[in-house]
C-alpha cells in the first residue's frame, strides 16, 4: 500500500473540501407561465417542467414548479445566475383561433440571466415567447359526411349499355342459328 501511495501523483491524493462548505444558500422564488392545452408528449401540467439555475461557478440547482406555476429554490450564494427550462418548447392548440402555437422558454443554449443578491431574489418571472406555428382555421375541421343510404336501388353507370350489348348479342345469336 505504501508503494502504491508513493507511485500515485500527489495531486490525486488531495481531497478537496466539499463544494457546499462555507456556502450560504439564498432563496429564489418566482413564477412561470404555462398553457394548459399543450400536446407536447409527457407534459400535462406546469409541474412537469423543470427549472434550472446555474451559479457563476457552474453549480446547477433545479426545481419543479407548483400546480399554480410558482416555484422556489435555494441557490449557493449571490451572483449572476442563468436560468433555463426543460422542456424548452411546448406545442399547443389555441381553441379560440384554431391555430397551433409554441411556447418557448429559455434553454441551455440561450438562458435567461439575472442577478441574485446576498438576500435572495423574489418575484422572478421566467420569460416566455409565443410563436404561431400553424395557420388559423375558420372552423374546427370535421370528418367528411357520408350521404344517407336510400331504399330505392339505383343502376350503376354503364349498366344500360351492358344490357343493350347483351340483348344485341342474343338477337345476333338467334339470327345466326336460324340460318
Amino acid at each position: 500500500m505504501i508503494a502504491g501511495a508513493l507511485i500515485v501523483p500527489s495531486y490525486a491524493q488531495v481531497i478537496a473540501p466539499a463544494p457546499t462548505a462555507n456556502v450560504t444558500y439564498v432563496p429564489v422564488s418566482g413564477t412561470i407561465t404555462f398553457e394548459p392545452n399543450t400536446y407536447t408528449t409527457g407534459v400535462k401540467s406546469v409541474s412537469d417542467l423543470t427549472i434550472y439555475a446555474r451559479s457563476p461557478d457552474g453549480t446547477d440547482t433545479k426545481t419543479n414548479p407548483a400546480a399554480d406555476g410558482t416555484f422556489s429554490v435555494s441557490v449557493p450564494g449571490a451572483g449572476n445566475y442563468s436560468f433555463w427550462v426543460i422542456p424548452s418548447k411546448l406545442d399547443y392548440l389555441n381553441s379560440t383561433t384554431n391555430a397551433t402555437y409554441q411556447v418557448q422558454y429559455p434553454d441551455i443554449s440561450a438562458p435567461y440571466y439575472t442577478n441574485v443578491s446576498a438576500t435572495g431574489l423574489t418575484g422572478l418571472a421566467i420569460p416566455t415567447k409565443t410563436v404561431q406555428t400553424g395557420k388559423p382555421m375558420n372552423a374546427t375541421p370535421l370528418p367528411p359526411t357520408v350521404p344517407a343510404a336510400t331504399a330505392t336501388p339505383q343502376a350503376t353507370p354503364g349498366f344500360t349499355m351492358i344490357a343493350v350489348l347483351a340483348a344485341l348479342g342474343a338477337v345476333c345469336a338467334l339470327a345466326f342459328r336460324k340460318k
